[in-house]
């Protein structure tokens, strides 16, 4: 995420880990229905600006004992455990069609001198429309 907000002002990168954390750390997953938030310490974070709002708990919700929260987080890892056994069982080595649009994985080198940091460039360049197929396997077969 750093390295596609950064584009040419490698020099910046530091000043957005506070927003990439929290989006990271608060987006749902489509396979589990969790935040990594909420799978950690069992509760959404508060987001910028929600001060209050329906999930605070207010007089009329009783705060969870310690005990209903660590049962809440265990019943949550099984089910991320659950969801990565499914995932691991459909994951294939991919291929794609002719004629797809595809992105190119790139190599890049760290210049100093420039102010260029390897890590923090864009990984991969495209949309690109395939056309041929090697006999060189893909990644991750």
């Amino acid at each position: 995420m750093v390295a596609q907000y950064i584009e040419d002002k490698q020099t910046t990168w530091d000043e957005l880990l506070p927003e990439l954390n929290l989006a990271i750390n608060s987006s749902i997953s489509d396979s589990t229905g969790f935040s990594p938030a909420f799978i950690v310490q069992g509760r959404e974070p508060r987001l910028p600006g929600a001060l209050y709002d329906e999930v605070t708990p207010g007089p009329s919700q009783a705060p969870r004992s310690p005990e209903a929260k660590a049962e809440l987080l265990r019943d949550i890892f099984k089910v991320v455990q659950e969801q990565r056994k499914h995932y691991d069982l459909r994951r294939r080595a991919w291929r794609p069609t002719i004629g797809s649009l595809v992105f190119v994985k790139q190599h890049h080198f760290s210049r100093a001198a420039d102010n260029f940091a390897a890590k923090l460039a864009p990984k991969y360049e495209g949309p690109y429309k395939t056309w041929r197929r090697t006999t060189r396997p893909t990644c991750g077969a």
